[in-house]
């Protein structure tokens, strides 16, 4: 079994991971005039020495210059746009060759857990994770419960058994939504085993509420974050990134990671 090369994903055992994948889910209603352009999220990942920058091909393609050997890349392998209302389900819209060929470190695929489409999620994401790993890549899935089967898709329990098929399925990272009940999200980090847990950003928050949240998230035992909108949404999103980072690998608190805003 080839070995696979995660570790260029982490400093001293835990990630931060810039995302940008959200202009292929949702649109452009989460940019403004600087974030719309590639070139100014990809500034940020590179000089906030990001653990990685997350992507769709498109981008990955046509700004490679910009961050190719400056910051480790994951090609994003699936995904779908919010317009048809259909079961969930993204497609794979990449291959791992490609990926590979774009100079990725990892790749990632969404895996509704509960959608109808299940079976054919878990075929696609089967055949993705081996050939991944027959490069030595490693696999994030994206674990997200979604469908009229799933009443609550932030429940522990729902999370719980989420991240336990990730692990599962063979997903080297997990990224799942956090609950805000951090005792009962620690159960969350235990059922992903060996997969390691990066907590998924989500909306923007007031920098208090968005730094208390990654806080309690790195004392569930989580390895860490794969932020987006709560970074390049922000008016100063080098001095957030330097305040999160904190809270990440230097174990500050919410209180000394809100000087770095100042």
């Amino acid at each position: 079994m080839k070995k696979i090369k995660i570790e260029k994903l982490f400093t001293d055992k835990k990630t931060l991971m810039l995302a940008y994948d959200q202009g292929l889910e949702h649109g452009p209603i989460d940019f403004d005039a600087h974030n719309v352009d590639p070139d100014y999220v990809i500034y940020i990942a590179v000089h906030g020495k990001y653990n990685a920058f997350i992507c769709q091909k498109g981008i990955a393609e046509l700004y490679h210059e910009n961050y190719s050997r400056k910051v480790p890349l994951v090609v994003k392998l699936n995904g779908k746009s919010n317009i048809p209302r259909i079961f969930p389900i993204a497609k794979q819209l990449c291959s791992v060759k490609k990926a590979v060929d774009l100079g990725a470190d990892a790749v990632g695929y969404t895996v509704f857990v509960g959608s109808p489409l299940e079976p054919e999620i878990f075929k696609e994401f089967g055949k993705i994770q081996e050939e991944a790993h027959d490069y030595g890549l490693p696999v994030i899935a994206w674990m997200y419960p979604r469908g009229r089967f799933v009443t609550n898709e932030t429940s522990t329990s729902m999370l719980a058994y989420a991240a336990r098929i990730g692990l599962e399925l063979g997903a080297d990272m997990i990224k799942i939504k956090y609950n805000d009940e951090k005792e009962d999200f620690k159960w969350v980090v235990r059922c992903a085993g060996k997969s390691k847990i990066a907590v998924a950003g989500g909306t923007r928050l007031p920098d208090t509420d968005a730094l208390k949240k990654i806080k309690d998230v790195m004392e569930t035992g989580a390895a860490g974050m794969a932020i987006g909108r709560n970074i390049w949404q922000h008016k100063t999103p080098m001095k957030m990134t330097a305040a999160v980072k904190s809270i990440i690998f230097d174990d500050a608190s919410v209180e000394e990671a809100l000087e770095f805003l100042k």
